[in-house]
Order: C-alpha cells, then structure tokens, then sequence
C-alpha cells in the first residue's frame, strides 16, 4: 500500500523550515559573529546597569551631602540675620535720641513738651526705618502693654501679645505671630532710660526673612521651607508653591538630617531632608523633585545605551570580517578531510612532526610558551624588586612629608607662645581683607601692647618678662573665637584679626580681652623669690574700609592714642571722624 503523500509533504516541509532556522548558525564564522555579539551585547548591558548603579550611588551620596550642607548654611544665614536684627534694634535703643527722649516721655505723658519729644523720638525712629528695610514698623509699650508711639504700618496688636511683648527684659526675637491670616514676628529691647518702663518693639519683613531661603545649589524644582513645632509651614523659597502643613515627622533638636525619598498628598515624588532650628523651636525643609534629583542618572543611561548598541554594531562587523578571513584556510582543511572521509586517498594529510606552516606554527608556539615561562619567572623577581623598592620609597617619602609638616608649622609659630608669628599674620592679612571685599562682610583688626613691659624686665628679669608673654598669650586664647586670629606682631605687641566683626564688636572684643588680662593674676619666681603680678594692655581697633595701609594705620594710631589716654584701655581711631572713641578701665 502506498505511503500517505499528504503526510510526505508535511515532513518535508518540516524539514525544509528546520534546515532554514538552522542555516544562520550551520556555519563557523555566523556562529562567531553571533556569539561576539551576543557577548559585546551582554557585556553593554552589564557596563550600563554597574555604570548607572554606581553613577546613581554617587549621585546619592552627593544629595546625602549637599542637603544637609544647604539647611546647615540656611540655618547659619537665619541665625546671622536675627542676630544681627537683635544688634540693630540694640543699637537704637541705647542711642541717646531713645534713652533721653523716652525717659522724658515716661515722665511727661500729655501736653506741649510730650508732643515735642514724640516729634524728636518720631523723627529718630522714621531715620531708622528708612535706613533699616528689614523693618515694617517700630512702636513703643508702656510697662501694661498700651502703645505709646507708632511708626510705619500701623497694625491692631491683640492685647496678649501687647502685655507679653511689654513684659520682655531682655533683646530677643519673638515666634511668629498669627494675627487673622497674617504673620508677624517682632524684634523686643526694653529702654533702659531710668524709670521709663517703655520698650521698643520692630516688626520684622518675613519677605526679607523668606530671601534667605534661595535654593542655592538646587534645582528649578529646589525649595526650602520654614515649618514651626506644629509642622505649619510659614515661610519658603521665594516663587516655591507653600504647602500648608509639612507631612513629614519633625526632627529633633540637634539630630543629623537625613535624607528621604517621599511621596507629597499631591502624589508628587520628592527628595528632602530636614533640619531642626533651634532659636524659635522651626524645622528648616529642603526638598527637590526625585526626577530632577536624579535626572543625570536617566541621561547617563540613555548615553550608555546608545554608546553600547554602536559598540555592539561595529564589533559585530569586525567580528564577520576577521571571521570570514580566518576560517578560509579551516574551510580549505575541512573539504580536505571530507575528502578523505569520502575515500580520495590522493589527499595528502600533513603528519604530527610536517614542517609546513602548520608545524611551524605548532613549533613557534611551543617555543614562545618556553620564552614566556621564562620571562614570567623574571618579572615576578623585578616585581618582588620592584615592591621592596617602592615600599622604602613610601616610607622614606613619608617620614619627609611629616618633617616638612612640622619645618612648616614651626615656621609660622612664635617660638615662646605658641602663637602664630608676624610671618603667618603678614601672609594672612591680605587674604582675609581679599575675602572681606568679596564678602562684603566686616573685618577689624586690634593691636594690643603690655602695659610698661620694659619696667617689668628690668625690675624682674626677662625670664619673668618672657613667662608674663606666655600667660597674656594664655589669657586672650582662651577668648578668642576660633575663626580669629591672634599672632604676636613682636616683643610685647600682640595683633588680633576679627573677621566677620564690625568696629563695635571689635571694641567689645578688645574691651573683653583688657579686663580678662587686667583681672588676671600671675605667679611667678622672679629673681627675688615668688611674687604675683598683675599685667595690663592698651589696644588700638580699627576697621577695615579697602585700604590696607590706612586698615593698620589707623590701628596703631589708636593704639598710640590708648598709651597718651594713661594705658590700661581701648581706642578706636576713625578717619572718617576727627574724634576718637575711647573705653578706660
């Protein structure tokens, strides 16, 4: 019986189709070619994902960096700020205009001389608040919360407030105030005029407050908000759409910020982190959307990815090319043995020892595997050389490192009090005046002189002179502030450079470091035997105003002028000004 001519033609279709699935990979060099590909192509993709793993690990350890760094800034740009409000307001109200006037108004509360100190103070304070637009306002308590005098916007204070803002005793920055939907913070001084019972109160701009958020550093979608204890967001960065409440749990005082991705209500997803500040118990908030935080992270990829597929193209081709050019001469070996395998003995095949190109080749192989067994022993004694020798260089470069250290730091250190020598100081001057001009930030300088130190050589001895050095350097490190530098110009003349001090606080400043020297008591061996000395200083201040020249001058003027003044006290030389301030002990 005949087979089923149907189920042959399905078989041989079977065939035909399995022959052309298998035809792409039936010969060598598609074989090579794919699995080169296949290769560079795992190989792409391996690189990408390890290459966007590590590009996004690092970019998330620079936000774990850069975040807190912002809210630290932030945090120290709003404490500068309100400290320097607390100056302001501290300044007007120990002006003579304030304590006479006001005095006068406690005493005088109605008729023409009322009036006449009211126009005066008036007058005063409108100065003031055109002078200071960090300002809204200024008004003035009685002792029981009544306002006595108003400048600027006048606005309806609930009278808890009033009676708690008259009752301050202190220069201090009240929370914010919810008045309806307004905020309002206010900067407290009570009048120290004898018997006013008034204080003087500001009303702070939040506008100029919500300026010092700016997103440095962040992106377009970058925002810092200001939250208080209950999470109710006040202030944020300007053109930052404000959410109402903040979502987040508040950190506590002094813990590290840490660095989250959340999701908003909205459904928008977020990097931030948060940093508590303490002076009025707020939480500072950064936050900046996850897809522009980490949008290098999708571009590398993309550019990864393209790079790879072209690599992956270009290695796909060389590999077709080098493969059709190799397994020609095994294509030309292969019909031979099939030759044979088809009973042509008129094939001749080479033997093990042939000296064709095939027995050379096997030959220079052989030999080159000897040579590099060989050389791999030599270079492994030149490394073991090599390391020895590397080793005694590290060190011997280490132990030079370190003398050079201590060559530097004892070149810039007074030998006998350890301070920072004139060499250092001369060097650091002009860098700190370069800041102070880019900074535009304050810089003054204070020059101080031990009171009759030749006497006290001559009657004691230089070992006493040299001993009353080291505890007067002592006395004035002790307080200093660490980002102040304090130096012996030479012999007893000491200079301190403050940065970030205008010429009030320098004056404090020096006023400080006089009564520590002057309430000191030294006990020493003199050449008589123990005694116990008490040591002064004169200081000259001066503030720097871009002219290095006329910066020392000026203070080695009042420092002249403090000697004329009978020694023991601080003067400031202005040039500004024919007049010279000076404070005596």
């Amino acid at each position: 019986m005949p087979e089923n001519p149907i189920r042959d033609s399905s078989g041989l279709l079977k065939q035909q189709l399995e022959s052309l699935l298998r035809r792409p990979f039936a010969s060598l060099p598609s074989r090579i070619v794919m699995s080169v590909m296949l290769a560079s192509l795992l190989t792409s993709l391996v690189v990408t994902w390890v290459s966007s793993r590590s590009i996004g690990s690092f970019l998330r350890s620079e936000i774990d960096h850069k975040f807190p760094a912002v809210l630290l800034e932030t945090s120290d740009r709003l404490e500068r700020w309100y400290a320097q409000r607390e100056a302001e307001l501290a300044i007007f109200g120990r002006s003579r205009v304030v304590q006479e006037n006001f005095a006068l108004l406690a005493a005088v509360k109605k008729g023409t001389e009322a009036d006449q100190v009211r126009d005066e103070a008036g007058t005063y304070l409108h100065y003031v608040l055109e002078r200071f637009p960090q300002f809204e306002a200024l008004f003035v308590l009685d002792s029981d919360g009544s306002s006595r005098f108003w400048v600027g916007r006048e606005r309806e204070l609930p009278a808890a407030m009033r009676n708690q803002l008259a009752a301050v005793s202190r220069i201090e920055v009240t929370h914010v105030w919810r008045i309806g939907d307004q905020r309002i913070q206010v900067v407290s001084w009570p009048i120290d005029a004898a018997g006013a019972g008034l204080s003087l109160h500001a009303i702070v701009h939040l506008e100029a407050v919500a300026m010092l958020l700016a997103n440095d550093g962040l992106g377009d979608s970058g925002a810092i908000f200001v939250a208080d204890s209950t999470g109710k967001v006040l202030l944020g960065t300007p053109g930052a759409p404000l959410h109402a409440q903040h979502e987040r749990p508040l950190p506590e005082a002094h813990s590290a910020s840490e660095v989250a991705k959340y999701t908003h209500r909205s459904g928008r997803l977020v990097v931030g982190s948060s940093r508590s500040f303490d002076r009025f118990g707020w939480t500072l908030v950064v936050e900046e959307s996850y897809e522009e935080a980490f949008a290098p992270v999708v571009s590398v990829i993309r550019e990864l990815l393209s790079i790879n597929l072209g690599v992956v193209a270009l290695f796909s081709l060389v590999a077709f090319w080098i493969a059709r050019s190799t397994v020609r001469p095994i294509i030309a070996l292969s019909d031979a043995a099939l030759r044979i395998a088809t009973g042509d003995t008129g094939v001749v095949i080479p033997g093990g020892r042939r000296k064709d190109e095939i027995g050379m080749l096997t030959n220079a192989f052989n030999e080159m595997t000897t040579r590099l067994a060989r050389n791999q022993e030599e270079l492994e004694e030149k490394r073991v050389e090599i390391e020895d020798a590397n080793h005694r260089l590290i060190a011997q470069n280490q132990e030079l490192q370190r003398v050079n250290e201590v060559f530097e730091q004892l070149s810039i250190t007074d030998d006998l009090t350890k301070l920072h020598n004139n060499r250092f100081f001369q060097d650091h001057l002009p860098r700190e005046m370069i800041r102070a001009q880019r900074t535009n930030e304050p810089l003054s300088l204070i020059l101080i002189d031990i009171d009759d130190f030749k006497h006290l050589n001559d009657r004691y001895g230089h070992s006493v002179g040299d001993a009353v050095l080291r505890r007067v350097s002592d006395v004035m490190s002790r307080e200093v502030r660490e980002m102040d530098l304090l130096a012996r110009y030479g012999g007893e003349e000491f200079a301190l450079l403050a940065s970030q001090t205008t010429l009030e606080g320098a004056v404090a400043l020096a006023e400080k470091l006089r009564i520590a020297i002057s309430e000191a008591r030294f006990s020493l061996v003199a050449l008589d035997g123990p005694t116990e000395i008490q040591v002064t200083v004169s200081s000259g201040v001066a503030a720097y105003r871009g002219d290095e020249k006329a910066f020392f001058n000026e203070a080695d003027r009042a420092l002249y002028r403090a000697k004329e003044a009978g020694k023991d006290c601080v003067c400031v030389c202005d040039e500004r000004e024919p007049s010279s301030r000076t404070s005596e002990a």
